[in-house]
């Protein structure tokens, strides 16, 4: 009974996994059951057995990657350190996700922005955790005094842009190795 519940656990995380590799290869949409079901090595069948459509299990890849790069947010945050320490290793915490698993970041960052209301809460999670450790860095007269909405777009504009660019080929990885560097201007951007 146990190894059946496994099976059907590991069946579910291929095709999570899939959906993920075909989604970077074809776009999100590009994506139909049927070659998320080649992909994955199941049937079509297998595929509703375990969710009831596509965009269920988009939805469901995508709450997985997010969930996932949210935790280290969210412990790093409660390590309180001091802002400029923090930003550094939230730089550091991005870069090295990517590097490590670059189809799902790309996943995540290709995920077109009209899906924002088929992802419900989990489309804005790590928007809201930057929101209060900015907030809590403003509060402690750490950071700027500046609006949070453009504190975020500030950050994200300088920290994904190199994933984004190092999958495009138009800058070498690791994106590990642009770390400090955009660390440095995110700190000047933001912290006081």
């Amino acid at each position: 009974m146990v190894e059946r519940a496994q099976n059907r656990m590991d069946t579910k995380v291929e095709l999570r996994n899939a959906a993920v590799r075909l989604g970077v290869r074809e776009g999100v949409q590009g994506a139909s059951i049927r070659t998320i079901a080649r992909e994955a090595g199941v049937t079509e069948g297998a595929v509703y057995k375990h969710f009831v459509n596509k965009d269920e299990l988009i939805r469901e890849a995508y709450t997985a990657i997010v969930d996932e790069m949210a935790r280290d947010k969210q412990v790093l945050l409660r390590a309180d350190l001091p802002f400029k320490h923090a930003l550094r290793a939230w730089v550091k915490l991005t870069f090295e996700y990517f590097d490590g698993n670059r189809d799902a970041f790309t996943y995540v960052l290709l995920m077109p922005h009209q899906m924002a209301g088929t992802l419900g809460e989990i489309y804005q999670k790590q928007g809201e955790i930057f929101w209060r450790f900015l907030e809590d860095a403003q509060e402690r007269g750490e950071a700027k005094q500046i609006d949070l909405g453009l504190g975020y777009a500030l950050f994200t504009g300088c920290v994904l842009n190199i994933p984004r660019l190092i999958q495009e080929g138009a800058l070498d990885g690791p994106a590990q190795t642009y770390g400090d560097e955009i660390a440095e201007v995110v700190i000047g951007l933001l912290a006081v």
